[in-house]
């Protein structure tokens, strides 16, 4: 069948459903079941009369008597037999169609939840997260799909993603998402242990200014909030070395004298298996945010809300 004959054949529907009044499905189906007109409209509440006026117009849609007085009272005639499980189907097809959406349950769901991450939430929220879910939903699946610069509109839409977790400034990207703060967490540098700065628990802005970073960028930006905040006091770092995620980055700072600066979560795992010394940042050092973004079009989806609601209580 080539489109031309899916154009025709959805044209016909059209013009028949333009001549059938759909509520008498309803009358039909009531008739079929009583075999009475006073019964069928006591079923679906309405007067006597307007039943009957309603059978004149069934009828009339249908060119067919559809009850006819008998021996034994009303009987169907053969027309509406032949119709009568396929008007039921669809009125079955129909109630079910607009009844509401079911809840979700997740102790025995099975569904999937694709999650948009950067370097950070991967590391900090998917292992409370996973943990949670292997108590509260067993049977779901969850899966960590890292984020890059591009717009995630198009995947939220689709339901590639189920939703994002990701910065304020990535947030931005799309007005038309769905946007909420949830995690506020303050910046803090990590040296080597050897490094002369170590011997000091706080950065001044000229140390900070004159040290050489790496810099983590998981999104593959060229900025962030660290560079946004030098920018507007008229100042730029020097960038030895970026990397993808902050695992290389805290090897390459372990065996130099460059400057991390990471989230403070991050900064204690960091220091659990490299050789790293954690500075307070210069005063005014701007905080890190995340983001729980999702697409309008899910604003009502009970999966997509039941797994936002439990990001949301994550105790980090």
């Amino acid at each position: 069948m080539d489109n031309n004959d899916i154009n025709i054949h959805e044209t016909d529907i059209t013009s028949t459903l333009r001549r059938v009044d759909l509520n008498l499905l309803l009358i039909f189906d009531a008739l079929m079941r009583e075999k009475s007109v006073s019964r069928a409209a006591e079923r679906v509440f309405l007067s006597q009369p307007a039943m009957s006026n309603a059978l004149k117009r069934l009828r009339e849609m249908l060119d067919d008597p559809i009850l006819v007085r008998a021996a034994k009272g009303m009987q169907p005639t053969p027309r509406a037999l032949a119709l009568e499980a396929p008007v039921r189907s669809i009125l079955q097809l129909a109630a079910r169609t607009v009844q509401p959406v079911q809840p979700f349950i997740p102790g025995t769901s099975h569904a999937q939840f694709i999650i948009g991450m950067n370097d950070y939430s991967e590391n900090i929220v998917l292992p409370p997260l996973a943990a949670w879910l292997s108590q509260a939903a067993p049977n779901v699946e969850l899966v960590a799909r890292m984020l890059n610069a591009e717009d995630p509109e198009t995947l939220l839409e689709s339901g590639e993603l189920s939703f994002v977790i990701g910065v304020k400034e990535y947030s931005k990207i799309s007005k038309r998402l769905c946007s909420e703060p949830w995690i506020n967490e303050r910046l803090v540098c990590l040296v080597n242990q050897d490094h002369q700065l170590a011997a000091h628990q706080h950065l001044t802005l000229k140390q900070f200014k004159a040290s050489r970073h790496v810099y983590p960028s998981p999104l593959g930006l060229r900025t962030n909030i660290v560079d946004t905040w030098l920018a507007e006091q008229g100042l730029q770092r020097s960038i030895a070395v970026t990397t993808r995620s902050y695992w290389p980055a805290a090897q390459i700072v372990s065996n130099s004298d460059y400057l991390l600066s990471v989230p403070y979560r991050v900064a204690v795992n960091l220091m659990k298996t490299f050789p790293l010394h954690l500075l307070e940042p210069p005063k005014g050092f701007p905080c890190f945010q995340l983001n729980l973004i999702w697409h309008p079009l899910y604003e009502r989806n009970p999966e997509t809300q039941w797994i936002l609601s439990q990001a949301r209580q994550l105790s980090l």
